[in-house]
């Protein structure tokens, strides 16, 4: 009887995180959206630009709530084996992540301007949309979980064979993901631009590097899952108390995110561009 419960519960869940995906998917971006967006990239919206930035704020609105739905109904099947019914954070936030790199390459084929996309002649690189802090904190985690693997395999040494590959597979895993960021962000980069025009060349700018550095961020926070299990690998070849490496655990995590979050949120303007006029968005026709 609490099996049939739980899953009509899941079942009612499913049906309102559909109902809030179509609704995010079909509701028009926000005029205070638009605003909020033109502030933190130092972007003059106009009507030429316009349409270009609320189109792509929508496609990265709805695949972010596909993949966090989609995430957190993973996560509350998977709990389900268990005959529990949890909230899942780590499914939610790797659902939200693959909808933030899966927007990225939808926003490559977008056609705003039919005919009017040109090869530039000036080269586009991936630093010149992350900020300068966003690469150097994103190399730091990705050395912290080295140094942590290369610790838990030369402590746990040759007698415990199945720990070391407990830490290769969560190494593995967070190569993986930093693979996918990094192809992600050189179509970032490279996708075409439109043709030569201030409004849109600035907006098209602003716009990758919005992308560029909320993908770092959230590299950063997905660095902070395997970085937890490392430091609890870590632990179990020490003889200190391990309420002390659940601590250190939990907060390598807690860092993560508030780091990633601050890359994420930071203003960004694209350094390729002009420094643009004081920023002021209009209704989007």
């Amino acid at each position: 009887m609490t099996r049939i419960v739980v899953l009509i519960v899941v079942a009612l869940l499913g049906l309102g995180a559909v109902a809030l995906v179509a609704g995010v998917s079909t509701s028009p971006v926000s005029l205070p959206r638009l605003r909020r967006f033109a502030a933190r990239q130092q972007l003059l919206v106009t009507e030429a630009n316009g349409p270009l930035v609320v189109l792509a704020l929508a496609v990265t609105r709805r695949w972010r709530a596909l993949g966090l739905s989609t995430g957190v109904l993973l996560g509350l099947l998977w709990a389900l084996r268990d005959a529990r019914l949890t909230l899942n954070f780590t499914a939610a936030f790797l659902g939200w992540f693959v909808g933030a790199v899966v927007a990225e390459w939808r926003l490559a084929g977008l056609q705003v301007d039919p005919g009017r996309r040109t090869a530039s002649l000036s080269r586009r690189t991936v630093t010149a949309y992350l900020r300068r802090d966003a690469v150097v904190l994103l190399a730091a985690a990705c050395l912290a979980l080295v140094v942590l693997y290369v610790a838990v395999v030369v402590r746990a040494g040759n007698g415990q064979p199945g720990l070391r590959g407990e830490a290769t597979l969560w190494l593995g895993a967070a190569a993986a993901g930093l693979a996918a960021v990094t192809a992600t962000l050189r179509r970032v980069a490279s996708r075409p631009q439109p043709a030569v025009d201030g409004d849109l060349l600035a907006a098209d700018d602003a716009l990758r590097a919005r992308s560029a550095n909320v993908l770092a961020g959230s590299a950063i926070v997905a660095a902070g899952y395997p970085a937890a299990s490392l430091l609890g690998l870590l632990g179990t070849t020490s003889d200190t108390a391990g309420d002390g490496w659940a601590a250190a655990s939990l907060a390598a995590l807690a860092l993560t995110v508030v780091v990633g979050w601050l890359v994420a949120v930071r203003p960004s303007p694209a350094r390729r561009t002009a420094p643009a006029e004081p920023a002021r968005a209009t209704a989007a026709p």
